[in-house]
């Protein structure tokens, strides 16, 4: 049994504020063409700054809805990973995504494509197909199905009626995440500066974090000891999270610390 709600994941109730907060902005006050990313206005008009913003929010309500659904299933990546190396995925993500997008739209002359952190969000699909056990089913009209369904389903609502403009930075964000997963050029070792990381605890943490008491209450505390002892740089609550995600499982515990490191 996991955590409930965004227990152990701060950096994705961050994100998740966020996406909601920069969409609505962008509605109020009539910034929605700001979300796009249009190469000549980056290129010529020299707004880079549109780099950033086509990942900050989404211009339509219904967007928005799925990505924040989306996000809130993706939370299970943040847990695994644990936050510092969460973030710093989300950094590399967006940087490689971005850059294949621009490199995508040049090669086919398209002159703009949708507004939305969707390179992010395919990317932590492709990390949660990797990490997440496939073995759990949920019965949904008779049928029994991975309980992943639901990712797979939100991320094919969210890009499926945009298809013609969120096709490019949607297949970007796929490849930069298996680019992350492979370890190209190191992008898999990258992580956050220590004194960002730990700045973003002290002054972020207080208002995003939601810590339970409760650590490893529903585990059994002689795996959290053992797996302790083999990964000594990973916190105790990590360590409780991942195993309530296998069913208290040590090995599958294991594997999935081995796969994430």
């Amino acid at each position: 049994m996991t955590a409930s709600g965004l227990q152990g994941a701060p950096v994705t109730k961050l994100w998740l504020t966020g996406i909601g907060l920069a969409s609505a902005l962008a509605g109020l006050f009539g910034w929605r063409h700001n979300l796009r990313l249009q190469l000549a206005a980056a290129h010529n008009g020299l707004q880079f700054w549109r780099l950033l913003t086509s990942l900050s929010g989404f211009s339509t309500w219904p967007e928005v809805l799925a990505a924040l659904v989306l996000a809130y299933e993706l939370r299970v990546v943040e847990r695994v990973f644990g936050s510092r190396r969460f973030a710093s995925f989300l950094v590399v993500a967006g940087i490689v995504g971005q850059a294949l997008t621009v490199a995508a739209m040049q090669l086919a002359g398209l002159r703009a494509v949708a507004g939305g952190p969707y390179a992010l969000l395919l990317a932590c699909v492709c990390q949660y197909w990797r990490l997440v056990p496939r073995s759990y089913y949920v019965r949904v009209a008779g049928v029994a199905v991975p309980d992943a369904w639901g990712v797979y389903a939100a991320a094919a609502c969210l890009v499926a009626p945009r298809l013609l403009v969120a096709a490019v930075p949607a297949a970007a964000g796929v490849v930069a995440g298996m680019a992350y997963s492979a370890d190209v050029a190191g992008l898999g070792r990258w992580r956050l500066p220590l004194w960002m990381a730990s700045l973003a605890r002290q002054w972020l943490a207080p208002v995003v974090s939601a810590r339970s008491a409760r650590t490893d209450a529903d585990v059994a505390s002689e795996h959290v000891d053992a797996i302790a002892g083999m990964f000594p740089d990973a916190r105790r609550e990590h360590i409780a999270e991942v195993l309530r995600m296998v069913g208290n499982d040590a090995d599958r515990a294991v594997a999935m610390l081995l796969d994430s490191s």
